[in-house]
């Protein structure tokens, strides 16, 4: 009959939970490595839409919005964009206080957005550019 010395049942014992250990450590690093991906989606403006119409001003849709698929190269993805269409607002007084223009047909990202500046004396520009995207991370 052979035995187990104690010396050998010690060192397969050692070498079992360094063998589970470096499995266990091996798993956890692969599954909090995964890749950050950006989701992109149109958000059609909504927030500059809404700020107005919180203010109280009344919304007037002048040119529908017309939506197209266009293809960003930048995420290599097709999305569903606004690509034409016109929002007017008004006070009460039926004065323009600004407008929400999509643009002109063509595939790309910018809305731009024109106010009063006596109505608004804090932003002087006039006019702003902005994105109709919004951006999000997401774990594969």
């Amino acid at each position: 009959m052979k035995f187990i010395t104690r010396k050998k049942l010690f060192v397969d014992f050692n070498s079992f939970v360094m063998a589970t250990f470096c499995l266990i450590l091996a798993l956890f690093i692969v599954s909090c490595e995964k890749e950050q991906v950006n989701l992109v989606t149109s958000n059609d403006a909504i927030q500059a839409r809404e700020a107005y119409k919180e203010k109280g001003y009344i919304e007037l849709e002048v040119v529908a919005i017309s939506k197209q698929l266009c293809y960003f190269q930048e995420w290599d993805k097709t999305i569903l964009i606004p690509v034409e269409g016109l929002y007017e607002y008004y006070n009460s007084d039926s004065a323009w206080v600004a407008s929400i223009n999509f643009g002109d047909g063509n595939c790309d990202e910018w809305v731009t957005k024109t106010w009063d500046t006596t109505i608004f004396p804090d932003y002087p520009s006039g006019s702003d550019e902005f994105s109709v995207f919004s951006y999000f991370k997401k774990k594969n």
